[in-house]
């Protein structure tokens, strides 16, 4: 077995399409892996897409990206109330983004969601899966969604991880900046095995 501590050389490929970047996404993912670290990628995915959105959208003018936490880091401990947190001017939080990754949203996990925000000023707050929406819980958590916005402000969204990086990597203006930002957090991650390394340049040389 080759060490978790092999360097390894990333591949790097460039310009990408949105939809081929999305599919080499989605099966890094969704691998079969023998060791635990894997539903650490889709918030790297999307911590990445961030890094390139802050500087290309207007709405995030001023604001800033708050360094990733280790994997283990527990919300209520570090205060975060999110896996991604973006804060204004003045530090305050403005968007989250929460990520599951096989764990379909349901109702609760919306609920659960709230209570991490709910004593701030955040005006947007992002629940992503890989696993999508529980169908069952639809109706109930847009009636959810729509409470928490009347009682806090707040715009509650949840969706799937993919589409989500879907619509995001869209708008962009090239896809290798944010290959390049992915690729340097899988470098660096401590949660990620050999493994889950090894397969991005798998996955690149067999596409």
């Amino acid at each position: 077995m080759v060490s978790d501590n092999s360097k390894i050389d990333f591949a790097r490929p460039y310009d990408l399409t949105c939809d081929g970047l999305t599919e080499l996404l989605n099966n890094h993912f969704h691998s079969e892996y023998l060791e635990e670290g894997a539903s650490r990628l889709p918030t790297l995915a999307l911590y990445a897409v961030y890094q390139c959105l802050l500087s290309e959208v207007k709405r995030f003018e001023g604001k800033k990206l708050q360094a990733i936490e280790s994997h283990t880091s527990a919300d209520k401990r570090s205060g975060r109330i999110g896996d991604i947190d973006i804060v204004d001017e003045n530090e305050r939080p403005f968007e989250a983004v929460e990520v599951k990754h096989g764990i379909p949203i349901s109702l609760q996990l919306v609920r659960d969601a709230f209570q991490k925000f709910v004593t701030s000023q955040v005006s947007r707050y992002y629940l992503l899966s890989t696993a999508d929406i529980n169908e069952a819980d639809r109706d109930a958590i847009r009636q959810e969604i729509e409470r928490i916005r009347n009682v806090h402000g707040c715009q509650v969204i949840v969706n799937g991880v993919i589409k989500s990086l879907k619509y995001y990597l869209r708008l962009l203006s090239n896809t290798s900046e944010f290959i390049h930002n992915y690729v340097t957090l899988l470098e660096n991650d401590a949660a990620l095995k050999f493994e889950h390394k090894k397969r991005w340049n798998e996955l690149i040389a067999n596409g």
